[in-house]
């Protein structure tokens, strides 16, 4: 597996996309309401990337297998706690997944992140994604924050 930054070509395919996946997440998350999810989802990354792939201090990378991109990952500056980096998103395409290519793209970005100078790398993961969050432990990752929520 190979990590490449990724181009502006692959940019503007993934920011289509991962903006309706997050929309979809936080609506089965019930953050949002359906009907307001991808409005809100836009506005967010229009907030998070105001220069799009070029954002001052946003690493964005593509992971390839035999010249196929196989999924990416998004990671920036916190800018509350600096040296420390975070991953806004992550993703290994379904027909990859379970084959380990998670676990290695992941220790790839731990490696580029240390070359950037980073000494700790954070993210979030939508509670309903076990197997995100079974990856993330293996891998040394510890809560810090936990929202819940129940039905009434």
């Amino acid at each position: 597996m190979k990590l490449v930054r990724m181009s502006q070509k692959n940019y503007e395919k993934y920011i289509i996309g991962t903006i309706k996946e997050y929309a979809a997440e936080k609506t089965e998350a019930g953050t949002w309401p359906a009907s307001e999810a991808l409005q809100l989802a836009k506005e967010e990354y229009r907030r998070l990337l105001p220069e799009g792939l070029a954002t001052k201090d946003n690493y964005f990378y593509t992971f390839e297998e035999d010249g196929e991109t196989i999924g990416y990952l998004w990671f920036a500056n916190n800018t509350h706690q600096p040296g420390n980096a975070f991953i806004y998103d992550f993703a290994i395409d379904t027909v990859f997944q379970n084959k380990g290519f998670g676990t290695q793209a992941l220790g790839a970005i731990f490696i580029e992140a240390r070359k950037l100078g980073f000494k700790k790398i954070g993210l979030h993961v939508f509670g309903q994604n076990t197997r995100a969050i079974h990856v993330y432990q293996k891998l040394g990752f510890t809560p810090t924050d936990i929202t819940m929520s129940r039905d009434l």
